[in-house]
């Protein structure tokens, strides 16, 4: 009776919050999270065996969303964590919102959580899911999770607890996980590229100009080719080659792709269904934030997350080397949840990325450090103190082309600041 009437307060909380424009993914979860500590291993406890987790540094949040949309389209029905909230707060938000008034949950085929890698393993503690899809190990806010052996051994961690692992066979450190648990006889399934595919892999490996590992996968991405909005894959396996539409550009996405085709593969009962799902995923929103396009004010505007070298060197790659935009914004905080350690903007080569007509501006917290680094790769770029006024003399200048690179907590100041001069998609 307690939790029933926990679920039907904060149900009515979630109404009230999403009313005045909140997101409702957090304040929820912090209050049943104190009142009631036990809360997901109660509800989840007969569900378990159809819950899906997604970890990983890199991609978490477009993948969560591909694989749920695939799912969706083959006639399943999912509840998951939409806003990207993916530790214990936003995942009661995300069940309280699903569940009835009377606080039961609903019948559903599939739980699929994005997971903080830090989380997971606390998560798992006293459940055991259906399956874990482990993306990458890079490195990500060092002053939180320390070196990368530390983020695989929670990745590790989680493993021992679920039925079925799929990793990335182009990550040495998940490969030795994936190794450890198929010689022990647990289920595990590999993703990864084609020979000819290895030169366009952006990893911890090849970001120090090292040679990318391989490791024999059971899916092979073996072409990727991009068009002005959306790529085309195909995807051998099974001894045969498949060909799909990702709406998400970037040899990132591909990959995020290739991982949600692995994961389909475990979780659809026959090929129609594993195709159905996959054609599903062509029309899909793009993520906020993830290489999303906003068109208004005669403007072409692509908002393109980052916060480690890997996705800033893909987005560079992506959004403004093939695009040549007119203008790009760099907007970098060093907040909590961005990461209070900033260095990681020196790894990454920004020479041949980014055309010397293109006009620069930086901003946030640590606009001056992007700056700084900016100038020692010889390009000049012009600092303004906020964010808001950034966005504002972007809007009025006559270019069209504009890329905007953000960190985590920048993301929500510049759709904020960008929703002053058109329509910027809700992100719950």
């Amino acid at each position: 009776m307690y939790i029933r009437l926990l679920v039907f307060i904060n149900k009515l909380l979630i109404r009230l919050l999403r009313t005045i424009g909140r997101s409702g993914s957090a304040l929820p979860g912090l209050l049943i999270e104190r009142l009631c500590p036990n809360f997901l291993d109660t509800i989840l406890a007969d569900v378990q065996d159809k819950v899906i987790l997604i970890t990983g540094t890199n991609g978490k949040t477009t993948t969560t969303k591909m694989l749920v949309e695939g799912l969706r389209s083959s006639g399943s029905r999912v509840v998951t964590n939409s806003t990207g909230s993916n530790m214990t707060r936003g995942l009661i938000s995300a069940l309280i919102e699903d569940m009835t008034y009377s606080g039961r949950l609903k019948p559903t085929d599939w739980f699929v959580f994005e997971m903080d890698e830090a989380y997971s393993p606390i998560f798992t503690k006293n459940l055991k899911p259906k399956l874990l899809l482990a993306l990458n190990v890079l490195r990500d806010q060092l002053d939180r999770y320390g070196e990368l052996d530390q983020t695989a051994r929670l990745i590790e961690e989680t493993s021992m607890s679920v039925d079925v692992f799929i990793y990335n066979c182009l990550d040495p450190l998940l490969v030795k996980i994936g190794d450890k648990l198929t010689n022990g006889g647990r289920p595990c399934f590999g993703f990864g590229v084609s020979e000819k595919l290895l030169s366009a892999v952006l990893n911890e490996e090849s970001i120090h100009g090292n040679v990318v590992n391989y490791s024999t996968p059971d899916v092979i991405l073996e072409s990727a080719e991009e068009g002005d909005q959306a790529q085309a894959i195909s995807i051998y396996s099974n001894s045969k080659s498949q060909g799909y539409i990702l709406p998400v550009k970037g040899f990132h996405n591909a990959l995020n792709g290739l991982a949600v085709y692995a994961t389909l593969k475990i979780l659809t009962s026959n090929e129609d269904k594993l195709d159905m799902a996959m054609k599903g995923i062509a029309d899909m929103p793009i993520p906020f934030g993830r290489g999303e396009m906003l068109n208004f004010v005669n403007k072409n505007i692509t908002v393109a997350l980052v916060k480690n070298p890997s996705g800033l060197t893909s987005n560079l790659m992506t959004f403004v080397q093939y695009s040549q935009p007119e203008i790009v914004l760099f907007a970098v905080n060093d907040n909590f949840a961005d990461g209070r350690d900033v260095s990681w903007l020196w790894d990454v080569d920004f020479r041949g990325k980014i055309a010397k007509n293109t006009t620069i501006y930086t901003t946030g917290v640590r606009g001056y450090d992007m700056a700084l680094r900016l100038k020692h790769d010889g390009f000049q770029a012009e600092n303004i103190d906020s964010i808001d006024t950034a966005i504002s003399k972007i809007m009025g200048s006559n270019s069209n082309n504009v890329v905007v690179i953000p960190t985590y907590t920048a993301l929500f100041t510049v759709r904020s600041s960008l929703s002053k001069f058109g329509k910027v998609p809700r992100i719950w």
